[in-house]
């Protein structure tokens, strides 16, 4: 069955900066998705679901990462450090 408009999502993901790829794969049901970052496209609604999700998985890592270095760095100065 083939989808809809209503269940295309028009994105633009943002363009690649350091280290990030000019380009996002993203794997579905054994089919495939490469987007262009900085360039508007219209992806299937799960394709958008899995890129909001590895954003938020994204950025429980990097909160996640900064708490442990507060924490480390308050320990540093509670032993003397």
């Amino acid at each position: 069955m083939k989808a809809s408009n209503n269940d295309y999502v028009t994105i633009s993901l943002p363009r690649a900066t350091g280290k990030e790829e000019d380009l996002v794969f993203v794997g579905l049901n054994g089919k495939g998705y490469t987007i262009r970052r900085g360039v508007s496209v219209q992806v299937p609604r799960p394709v958008y679901e899995i890129l909001m999700e590895a954003q938020r998985q994204e950025q429980r890592k990097e909160d996640y990462i900064r708490r442990q270095q507060e924490n480390a760095a308050r320990s540093a100065v509670t032993v003397g450090l």
